[in-house]
């Protein structure tokens, strides 16, 4: 780790909004005060919390962390903003005090932004842990981005210009929490350059008291962030077909028969050729992620209905001459004919 540095005008404002995470806070300031890149602030703002969260907090002795409570509840976007406000870095990260951030996770994206000044904000991948384990790598370029905006959050541990966000009057909004993230990316990146570091630099709790789990409204306030983003992206579209692309295309209805694929590769073509009419996302990118997107409902359809009880060479030649098949991955087919040719259980009746 880089020598310890206190500085009134630290390269990097860590913004850390705290509320009743006793049980977590300590690993998480832990993991920020371990990076590999020395030169920030943490501002630790402590919204209401009634547990000992507080307490914890102060226990730190290191000089780079600043603490501040607010009068009373203000909520999560709310403290955001007030933190961007008081932030004294040229770039400004965020960091939630339930997850961890890995030893280099700043090095590697201070690195970025100082070498592509074009660039005004960095994400990068996670890793799940606790009551769910899985790795997520986030579109990489800017019109990827865009593009995956269209079926959920895809900007994760950011780190972006200050003067990027004040220049384009860019702030946090209260009225989408709990999908205040979700909002504010769908806002950053039509007036923003966006980019993710392909790879893992954070942890991702996942408990039974996390905000996002806990919150009823998290499902209806993320498809009202997308409703709105769709409109945004394709203003030509009708608003039937705004609203079928929130149900059904990228929302949760699943594919029961291969012949719905048919269904599903229309919609995605009628959409290809209203943004050809304006052009406001690229098109290779948003056909890459409507066919992705695709995919995933396939792969749910084969792992979820298709093979019944178990695996069997009987229901794998089946798949393989249905017409889906070949829409799935090589390494996902290779798995599929292994537990086939093993006789496997499926997970629904293990």
């Amino acid at each position: 780790m880089g020598e310890l540095v206190r500085s009134n005008n630290p390269k990097v404002s860590i913004l850390m909004p705290v509320y009743n995470v006793a049980s977590y806070v300590h690993e998480a300031i832990t993991s920020i005060l371990n990076q590999t890149y020395p030169d920030f602030e943490l501002l630790i703002i402590n919204d209401g919390s009634t547990d000992s969260t507080r307490d914890i907090v102060l226990k730190f002795k290191d000089p780079r962390i600043h603490f501040m409570e607010n009068e009373h509840n203000i909520g999560l976007a709310n403290s955001l903003n007030k933190g961007i406000v008081l932030a004294k870095g040229e770039y400004i990260a965020r960091m939630d005090g339930d997850d961890i951030s890995l030893p280099h996770r700043l090095e590697k994206q201070v690195a970025v932004l100082d070498q592509h000044p074009d660039i005004d904000v960095c994400g990068a991948g996670y890793r799940f842990f606790g009551a769910k384990n899985a790795t997520v790598i986030n579109p990489e370029q800017h019109e990827a981005i865009k593009a995956g905006l269209l079926f959920g959050c895809c900007v994760t541990i950011p780190l972006y210009r200050k003067q990027s966000l004040l220049k384009a009057h860019l702030q946090y909004e209260q009225a989408f929490f709990p999908a205040e993230d979700y909002r504010f990316w769908t806002q950053c990146v039509m007036k923003l350059t966006l980019y993710n570091i392909p790879e893992t630099l954070f942890l991702y709790r996942m408990h039974a008291t996390q905000v996002s789990e806990t919150m009823m409204n998290q499902p209806q306030m993320s498809d009202k962030v997308r409703s709105l983003y769709f409109k945004s992206l394709f203003p030509s579209a009708s608003k039937e077909m705004a609203h079928e692309f929130i149900t059904t295309f990228a929302g949760k209805a699943l594919i029961t028969h291969p012949k719905d694929v048919a269904f599903y590769d229309e919609w995605a073509n009628r959409l290809l050729e209203i943004n050809h009419a304006h052009a406001l996302v690229n098109p290779v990118a948003l056909k890459k992620q409507l066919h992705n997107h695709i995919r995933g409902k396939i792969r749910n359809f084969v792992v979820e209905s298709w093979f019944v009880s178990h695996y069997s060479i009987k229901r794998y030649l089946l798949l393989l001459f249905s017409g889906i098949y070949f829409r799935l991955s090589l390494k996902f087919g290779i798995k599929l004919l292994i537990k086939s040719i093993l006789n496997k259980k499926t997970k629904t009746n293990d």
